[in-house]
């Protein structure tokens, strides 16, 4: 099996060097060949924006889309936890103790806070023997003492993260979350603040659910702009639809973000496409999507002039 060549990065000038080259050796005019590879570059550019495959690329499989709704679920999941789901609940009231100890409880007041606490056979059942004996304790301030004791000499503050809620309040928060991190979590990065309580799985899943269909709006940005690129026709008078895809999970986000720009010059027609939602807090420009992008176009433009010019001169020495 082939090994795959790694993409360089290329530039925009390196990109209409490309097409100029592309024109001059195969006698086409720079208009068409410039139609054409602008065509391709957005399709590229809907590959290689998030979501897709490990490693890179299939960016418009049914694969990405999964990969794309399970990041969704897997990022929501570290905000919220449900209530009724003991498994992962498990550590939610220890964490709400452990906030309202250290005074970062609701109200920043910590024996308010602990007082609040409503200790149940249920919630308690998660905690070691010995915090399960103290919240047991009849005395509230004997057991705020020992709790502050205990948790000072199990070194709890910092390791755990502080727990809010409940919330129905799923949308702000989680926006407000990924604001922070451009739109998308790197891997192994930390959320950025305290974790919220909501009723139930059910709930929780199905706002997962509802923002899973939004799994493609950044793709849909590039996808608009193509669709505003004037047709090529052939000479028999046939639609040349370079670029096309099949992806319907992308079509669906029909996106305003996209804009295209055309302009004929004496020296040949200049096009220019963005997405305006495909570089939030310079998401894009950490990753070099845009330089991958322009770098597959570039290698596969003289991939595609090598293999013409080598036909041609098969064709002409066969004569």
């Amino acid at each position: 099996m082939a090994k795959s060549t790694p993409i360089e990065p290329k530039s925009k000038a390196d990109f209409d060097k490309a097409i100029s080259v592309f024109a001059e050796k195969v006698k086409v005019e720079v208009s068409i060949i410039t139609n054409e590879q602008m065509r391709l570059l957005l399709r590229d550019a809907m590959i290689f924006t998030p979501p897709m495959l490990k490693g890179g690329g299939q960016g418009l499989s049914p694969k990405a889309l999964t990969a794309g709704m399970g990041k969704l679920s897997k990022d929501v999941k570290r905000i919220f936890v449900p209530m009724d789901q003991g498994v992962r609940s498990k550590g939610v009231f220890l964490r709400q103790v452990i906030n309202a100890v250290q005074g970062t409880g609701p109200t920043g007041r910590s024996w308010m806070d602990f007082i609040a606490l409503q200790p149940t056979e249920k919630n308690i059942k998660g905690l070691s023997p010995v915090m399960r004996k103290i919240m047991q304790d009849s005395d509230t301030r004997r057991a705020y003492a020992k709790a502050q004791n205990y948790l000072s000499k199990a070194r709890a503050d910092g390791s755990i993260r502080p727990i809010l809620g409940p919330t129905n309040d799923l949308k702000d928060i989680h926006d407000k979350y990924k604001t922070k991190v451009g739109g998308r979590w790197k891997k192994n990065a930390p959320v950025g603040g305290p974790q919220y309580m909501v009723g139930t799985a059910l709930f929780l899943q199905a706002y997962i659910a509802e923002r899973q269909l939004k799994v493609g709006y950044t793709k849909a940005g590039w996808a608009t702009a193509l669709r505003m690129i004037p047709p090529l026709i052939s000479s028999k008078g046939n639609a040349r639809n370079y670029g096309a895809y099949d992806a319907p999970w992308v079509d669906r986000n029909r996106s305003p973000m996209g804009q295209f720009t055309m302009s004929q010059t004496a020296t040949g027609t200049s096009m220019t496409a963005t997405n305006l939602i495909g570089n939030i807090n310079n998401v894009a420009t950490d990753a070099n999507t845009v330089n991958i992008v322009y770098g597959n176009r570039v290698k596969q433009i003289y991939a595609t002039v090598d293999s013409r010019t080598k036909d041609h001169a098969e064709r002409a020495n066969r004569k």
